[in-house]
């Protein structure tokens, strides 16, 4: 008995939203709350959502609907290849005196001086990102990236994009890529996809958030595939 044909999952009708993170910095920070503050080098799940929370207007107590944004399947394409900086930075010097923000000395007492932190971005980065889920929800996040109700960054409030984030929903995940390849003037160098168990992926992220005013959140497992020809 003669096997199935093997079917070319590119080209399953299956609705795509793309988004186009393009811009001088971008900065994903995943595990670090402390004085250095490090960036993936590719977006990660908790800032990509977060952008479609700051479209659609969604307040940080709304984890009704972070949580149904988390269903959306992510993959993330490096459209081009990124030199990484990290900026010597300081907070709080500008705070009142005796305000709660400013870190206390070990005695007790409030610092007068600003405290000293050190911030990566990444450089000249490109990355397309594909999401994919229900189709209404799909709808409601591209026509809210068209016409925001807050502002867009990509990461960090400092990284400006350069390029319009929403490129549409296509019907295929082959539409969907063709059209970031043309845009970007360029090859896919890097892929990085949710997986469903353990085994097929290479990488966990703790970058699923639960609830953005908390700061909780969840792992995610993830598969990185490296390509210098740009085959995917």
């Amino acid at each position: 008995m003669s096997s199935s044909p093997e079917i070319d999952r590119s080209s399953v009708c299956n609705p795509v939203l793309v988004l186009y993170l393009d811009g001088p910095m971008q900065a994903w920070g995943y595990q670090s709350r402390f004085s250095r503050r490090t960036s993936l080098s590719y977006p990660t799940k908790s800032g990509v959502l977060g952008i479609l929370c700051a479209a659609l207007g969604v307040p940080k107590s709304d984890v009704g609907t972070l949580r149904e944004l988390a269903t959306l399947n992510m993959e993330v394409l490096s459209l081009q290849l990124s030199s990484r900086w990290v900026d010597y930075h300081t907070v709080g010097g500008g705070y009142e005196p005796g305000s709660p923000n400013i870190p206390r000395l070990a005695s007790g007492s409030r610092a007068k001086n600003a405290a000293i932190t050190y911030r990566e971005y990444l450089a000249d980065a490109k990355f397309g990102v594909l999401l994919m889920g229900d189709n209404e929800l799909l709808k409601r996040c591209d026509l809210a990236l068209r016409n925001p109700k807050w502002g867009l960054w990509l990461g960090r409030k400092a990284c400006i994009p350069a390029s319009p984030i929403a490129q549409g929903i296509f019907d295929t995940r082959e539409d969907a890529v063709n059209h970031l390849k043309q845009i970007s003037k360029g090859e896919i160098q890097r892929r990085i996809t949710d997986v469903e168990n353990f085994a097929s992926g290479t990488d966990t992220l703790p970058d699923c958030p639960i609830s953005f005013a908390t700061r909780e959140f969840s792992v995610r497992r993830v598969c990185v595939e490296d390509s210098p020809e740009g085959d995917f």
